[in-house]
């Protein structure tokens, strides 16, 4: 193949010019989201409603980027599209603080005791909002076909011709992202018990989601490896031929399950394979009754707003 061309013919300065936009629109997005989360934070007292616009600014910004990952995945290959996820990922975990469009971050949080139901319905609601409008905030962007890979993007999205990621059955895709998940969850617990990484966050933060990447390439061609409900809803419902009750299932059953089986199995894992001592226990079970009184305040203050 000529130097100066890539994969399939196209200019090797036409691609650099179309991930240069790429680029651009992802940058301007985090910028965008992450200045009106600023605003919501400082501008607004914290109850419901700002809760629930911080997590809607976050299901915008994850769609929204992903849409754009997927660009970048059509101009150069997983390689350069596993940089850009990693960076997003790391810059999301670093900037998003409590917030998340997450649902399963949210039934934890009710599983836990430090989020009322109700209020884990709406915020999930509101985190699934912004996914489902991140494509209309987008779509007037692609039109202007800045990028040769934006041509037609926007039609193609809008008639539900973007293609079903589900390449295995319904059951199989479930349990591929309820496992995905839970991978993602025991790497970040054991990560985070490594004697080596407790005083170094940001490393942590950095490997747990260089792992959180190879997961979603292992799943890439098998489910699309979203692990992430909200990110599926914004960006793939309605697309194929599987219907609302199969994307349920895989892209919202599977996850939560993995999520939810996570702590037990970690638990248990490392109570076989590394006992705690008498000291450890003690110090343990002190520190999880102060949690708990923290969670019982947090819960009662959110209760009295």
């Amino acid at each position: 193949m000529d130097a100066d061309t890539i994969e399939g013919g196209l200019p090797q300065v036409h691609s650099a010019w179309c991930l240069l936009i790429s680029t651009l629109i992802l940058a301007l997005t985090v910028i965008t989201t992450s200045t009106l989360r600023s605003l919501v934070r400082y501008s607004l007292p914290q109850t419901l409603p700002s809760y629930c616009l911080l997590d809607l600014l976050c299901g915008l910004e994850a769609c929204v980027c992903s849409f754009e990952l997927g660009v970048i995945l059509d101009i150069y290959n997983l390689t350069i599209y596993s940089v850009f996820l990693w960076i997003l990922l790391v810059w999301r975990a670093l900037s998003w603080g409590d917030a998340t469009a997450n649902p399963y971050s949210h039934l934890l949080r009710w599983q836990a005791g430090t989020q009322p139901a109700v209020q884990a319905v709406v915020r999930v609601a509101a985190g699934a909002a912004g996914a489902l409008s991140s494509y209309m905030m987008l779509a007037p962007l692609w039109k202007y076909e800045l990028s040769h890979f934006h041509q037609g993007r926007a039609d193609r999205s809008a008639t539900g011709s973007c293609g079903d990621d589900l390449q295995v059955s319904m059951i199989s895709g479930t349990l591929v992202e309820m496992l995905g998940t839970l991978l993602c969850f025991l790497s970040g617990f054991l990560l985070s018990d490594l004697p080596q990484l407790k005083t170094k966050p940001l490393l942590i933060t950095c490997l747990d989601n260089a792992v959180g990447v190879a997961l979603v390439i292992a799943a890439f061609d098998l489910t699309g490896g979203y692990f992430n409900p909200a990110l599926a809803l914004g960006i793939k419902l309605g697309c194929g031929r599987g219907g609302h009750l199969q994307h349920m299932a895989v892209y919202w059953l599977g996850p939560c399950v993995g999520a939810i089986m996570a702590a037990p199995l970690y638990n248990g894992a490392k109570a076989v394979f590394a006992p705690e001592n008498a000291r450890d226990k003690k110090i343990k079970k002190l520190a999880q009754k102060v949690e708990q009184q923290k969670k019982e305040e947090i819960v009662e203050d959110k209760k009295t707003k």
